[in-house]
């Protein structure tokens, strides 16, 4: 017999007043003296990812 699988939709409860959360730093790095890095909270792994990968193309 053929399995038939049951579909449930699952909604998770939200605050009525939620707000977007606002990024704020995370970590500031200074690179040279005119160069800086600063990382946000909330970035993208694939985002920071590249960033650092530039920032350090150096190291493996």
């Amino acid at each position: 017999m053929a399995s038939i699988q049951d579909i449930v939709q699952v909604k998770l409860d939200q605050p009525r007043s939620a707000q977007p959360a606002v990024p704020s730093k995370a970590f500031q790095m200074k690179l040279s003296d005119n160069k800086s890095l600063v990382v946000y909270n909330h970035i993208s792994g694939y985002i920071l990812d590249a960033v650092l990968k530039a920032v350090f193309n150096d190291v493996h």
